[in-house]
């Protein structure tokens, strides 16, 4: 265009941008990921705390990855729910999304609608990024036409090494980001001959890549959780020694009856009939009904009623949780679920029966630091742990006598810490 003499032209506004295009710029963590991917290192491994954005860093990666780098891109979900979430966040970054799955398998309800569903025979790396199920993606034949420049592995502590081996002939580097506070991969084989080694293959992908080939695998973390405040950050700190992580959500709290409640308690119950015992599921029935009776939400943006939806019970066992739910029906938007279902699950409040309750402290499920960690940590602003009269005793006994072994020092502590007695 020309410009009459004398005159400046009037500058052209630049077309906006995705925000997801300068999401790097903010988040420190993305930036070195893309580093390290562009920079041609084979495994990259992102250690997160609960509630940091693990997702959201997956679905930011993947777009600078494929549609600012030009590479071809997969992501491995663990489970068909993460699938969909994962396809869901990514195509709202503004990327050519495709789902893959089963053939067979009509279109799930929740999908996005411009996400593209793909199966097998009709796969093609460069349609834009692909995400599907790890079990999904161990159908995928390794060849040319189904090989990726990298593959991002969502919640890959719940991906064993033996998987994620499986996984190498489709793609040329790895990214796996993940909570290593979760409970470990559930295998339904013996493992006994490799339980010394740390590169077995039952053990969680990101911890046995890094025993195995540790000086090529990059490092990095994510330093915040949006989660939950300043007072569970403290609280679990001790179960993230190698992860030190800080607290960045905004004030929030429930208050019931107008008074606020603290971020974690714990109350102390009878329990002579086990781990089911009816005393136990009907005081954490009863809670979410209390809380439900006069629990509002305090957020900066303000003050609302606690809704059923905002409100969980997990439990260790599967037969507490259908006690509970029996007991909740005419509340069907409160999740009821095992602490293995409520991983990835966050709620305002929750109520968690604790592993250790109607256990003995000799029994290894009970003591289970990961499975622990998921049930203090999925709320918001606020916990009440349910646990029974006899375990605080069985614990500090137990501690007498193994003073230094963690699995026992580690649960005795954060059971005072929530009872309040230390």
């Amino acid at each position: 265009m020309k410009k009459a003499p004398g005159t400046t032209p009037t500058p052209t506004a630049a077309p906006a941008k995705p925000a997801s295009a300068t999401e790097h710029l903010r988040n420190p963590t993305l930036a070195r990921a893309l580093f390290a991917v562009w920079s041609g290192d084979a495994a990259v491994v992102i250690d997160s705390p609960p509630g940091a954005g693990k997702t959201h860093l997956i679905t930011n990666l993947a777009h600078q990855l494929h549609t600012r780098a030009g590479m071809t891109v997969a992501i491995a979900a663990q489970t068909r729910a993460q699938a969909v979430d994962v396809a869901n966040r990514t195509a709202a970054t503004g990327t050519p999304t495709v789902l893959h799955v089963d053939a067979e398998k009509g279109r799930p309800r929740d999908l996005d609608s411009t996400v593209t569903l793909t199966s097998s025979r009709s796969l093609r790396p460069g349609a834009g990024v692909i995400v599907a199920t790890t079990a999904r993606w161990h159908w995928v034949p390794a060849n040319r036409t189904a090989h990726f420049d990298v593959l991002l592995v969502d919640e890959a502590y719940q991906l064993t090494f033996g998987d994620l081996g499986a996984l190498g002939g489709i793609t040329d580097q790895f990214v796996l980001v993940g909570d290593p506070g979760q409970i470990d991969p559930v295998v339904t084989g013996a493992t006994r001959r490799w339980e010394t080694l740390t590169t077995g293959p039952q053990n969680p992908a990101p911890a046995a890549l890094i025993a195995a080939h540790g000086d090529d695998v990059a490092r990095l973390r994510l330093p915040q959780t949006w989660r939950f405040g300043p007072d569970t950050t403290d609280l679990l700190a001790p179960l993230y020694p190698a992860l030190p992580f800080t607290s960045a959500r905004p004030p929030r709290h429930i208050a019931a009856g107008g008074t606020p409640l603290p971020e974690y308690r714990a109350t102390a119950h009878p329990a002579t009939g086990g781990t089911a015992d009816p005393r136990v599921i009907l005081a954490a029935t009863q809670t979410v009904r209390d809380l439900l009776a006069t629990g509002t939400v305090t957020t900066p943006d303000g003050t609302r009623t606690l809704d059923p939806s905002d409100v969980a019970v997990i439990a260790p066992h599967v037969e507490q949780s259908a006690l509970a739910a029996a007991s909740l029906a005419d509340l069907p938007d409160v999740f009821v679920g095992t602490i293995n279902q409520a991983q990835g699950l966050q709620r305002e409040a929750v109520v968690a029966i604790h592993p250790l309750l109607g256990h003995d402290v000799t029994e290894r499920f009970a003591l289970d630091l990961g499975r622990l960690c998921v049930a203090l940590s999925r709320h918001r602003a606020h916990v009440t742990v349910i646990t029974d009269e006899r375990s605080p005793e069985s614990l500090a006994e137990a501690l007498r006598e193994q003073p230094q072994h963690r699995t026992v020092a580690l649960p005795a502590a954060l059971l005072a810490r929530l009872l309040g007695t230390t």
